[in-house]
């Protein structure tokens, strides 16, 4: 079953990257898709220096939505932007110590400030979503392994997230990113927004993915300046 032929359900639409203004304008244009990451748009300053930071503020996460996002009611909002902050936690808990932002009242030296922001959201719709994926499997069994029919309404979502130099306010990182609900994880087709918190999760990474990425390559120089 093809996205033409499912057309009339769901149009085909997804999560895609987002430009909204969350992260400096200037910096949009210093975006770029990476080798391992092709639909991601990430900038990172040429001046980083990864090694001297070791902690982390990570603000509370907002919704900033596109024109076109739907309107969440205020207790979603509140669930998902709290899913969000709290998978950042995690994954930049693994590099940094993850401090309250009164830890930089008085001095933020050595301390990354992390803004995202939530741009759109859809939400899995299982009752759309409950003939085509049965169907599909069962298809997929018959014809020897055959992939699965995409759900018309898998859920995602898409964010920006910005980090800075909590002392000085420069940028370091910026990222746009997004998720979409993939055939073959089906929980996900069935729970409202159990795609978009594996969209949060996966930016998490991404993340903290690009810090450890930038330390690598300083300790390799490191290592490759010393005296042999």
């Amino acid at each position: 079953m093809s996205c033409a032929f499912m057309v009339s359900l769901s149009g085909c639409a997804g999560q895609k990257t987002t430009e909204t203004g969350f992260i400096p304008q200037d910096t949009y244009g210093e975006m770029a898709h990476q080798k391992n990451h092709t639909r991601d748009l990430v900038y990172v300053s040429p001046k980083i220096d990864v090694t001297k930071y070791h902690f982390v503020v990570v603000d509370p996460v907002v919704w900033h939505p596109v024109a076109k996002a739907p309107k969440l009611k205020p207790q979603v909002e509140a669930r998902m932007t709290q899913a969000f902050h709290d998978e950042l936690g995690k994954a930049l808990g693994h590099d940094f110590q993850i401090v309250s932002a009164d830890n930089c009242a008085t001095s933020c030296a050595g301390t990354i400030r992390v803004r995202a922001a939530i741009t759109n959201i859809r939400r899995s719709k299982w009752y759309y979503n409950a003939i085509p994926v049965v169907v599909g499997f069962a298809a997929g069994a018959a014809a020897g392994g055959l992939p699965p029919i995409p759900p018309p309404f898998p859920g995602g979502a898409s964010e920006e997230l910005v980090a800075t130099d909590a002392e000085t306010g420069e940028t370091l990182i910026a990222i746009a990113t997004y998720n979409n609900g993939m055939p073959w994880n089906p929980l996900g087709q069935w729970l409202p927004y159990a795609h978009a918190k594996r969209a949060f999760h996966l930016a998490s990474q991404l993340l903290d993915e690009e810090f450890r990425k930038i330390k690598k390559d300083e300790n390799t120089q490191l290592a490759s300046q010393q005296p042999s």
